[in-house]
């Protein structure tokens, strides 16, 4: 039966995104796949247990449009199916620090081989690493239809159950990477230890020329959300004087922490959660008060 179930899966291999995108039209059932790596964690959770695949499944790599690189003055705009290491040849001098940090300490050098930018970021059944750093340097995702393009930040792609929030027909072709310059930038990952199988993620840019806070994104992955981002915090804290008194850190974390309660489960693991995002938080901001010690 098995065996019988594997043969009736049929796989496309389109070489063109025209093609690719009237063919997902036509088969909206069908599973999109690059890289693998998401596949091949389930077969080793399966336990030899043959993979409940779909029907028609659609292979993304021999698309030329999806595997390209291309950068101008403002953008580097990168196809959804370049896998990891390729991305991460092109070096620490082009990628923003924080992206190129995050992307090197994903997983192996092996996995990275075929893990793919565009799959880390459409995960279903676990968050990708890559989303808060993503975010913190206000990336843009490009989702096309054979009919029609539209353009979303990153944590305006997860819509109903914090899943990708695609229209029918539609799928991620370009992240586009601002090419802008921070003066500091930081990007943690902890794993949540025996008892806590959830991963937190942190990633923090700050840019302060002339002794006060320009602008500062930060942004948190692991809670109820794919991406949390407070906005209004972001707000506050331009043109603040630096370094920030010990009062203004104590206040900003207390308001994070008031906002962690609605994205946390009242149990030890949620407040587990909410008391590490705080200190990941505290730590960013007292790294940018010794930072902007170092350039005076």
């Amino acid at each position: 039966m098995a065996e019988d179930a594997l043969k009736e899966v049929r796989v496309f291999r389109p070489k063109s995104l025209g093609g690719t995108l009237r063919l997902f039209t036509r088969n909206p059932g069908a599973l999109l796949y690059a890289g693998g790596t998401e596949i091949a964690r389930q077969a080793q959770m399966g336990s030899g247990r043959p993979l409940n695949l779909p029907q028609k499944v659609i292979y993304l790599g021999n698309v030329q449009e999806l595997n390209r690189i291309s950068r101008g003055q403002r953008y580097l705009d990168i196809g959804s199916v370049l896998d990891l290491s390729r991305i991460l040849s092109i070096g620490r001098n082009v990628l923003p620090p924080v992206l190129f940090e995050t992307l090197s300490k994903i997983a192996t050098p092996g996995i990275r081989n075929l893990a793919t930018l565009g799959g880390n970021i459409s995960l279903r059944a676990c968050r990708g690493d890559s989303l808060p750093a993503l975010s913190v340097i206000d990336t843009q995702l490009e989702l096309r239809t054979a009919g029609s393009t539209r353009w979303v930040e990153v944590g305006e792609f997860f819509g109903r159950g914090n899943l990708p929030d695609l229209r029918p027909g539609e799928i991620l072709t370009r992240i586009r990477v601002p090419l802008e310059e921070w003066d500091f930038a930081v990007t943690r990952k902890v794993h949540g230890g025996s008892g806590f199988a959830t991963t937190l993620s942190f990633a923090g840019v700050a840019r302060f020329p002339k002794g006060s806070l320009e602008t500062l994104h930060f942004c948190l992955g692991g809670l109820e959300t794919p991406v949390f981002r407070m906005p209004v915090l972001e707000e506050r804290l331009k043109s603040a004087n630096l370094p920030m008194p010990a009062r203004l850190i104590d206040t900003l974390s207390r308001e994070l922490g008031d906002a962690l309660t609605d994205q946390v489960a009242d149990n030890p693991k949620g407040r587990y959660r909410a008391a590490t995002s705080l200190r990941l938080f505290r730590s960013f901001l007292e790294k940018i008060n010794i930072r902007s010690l170092d350039l005076l």
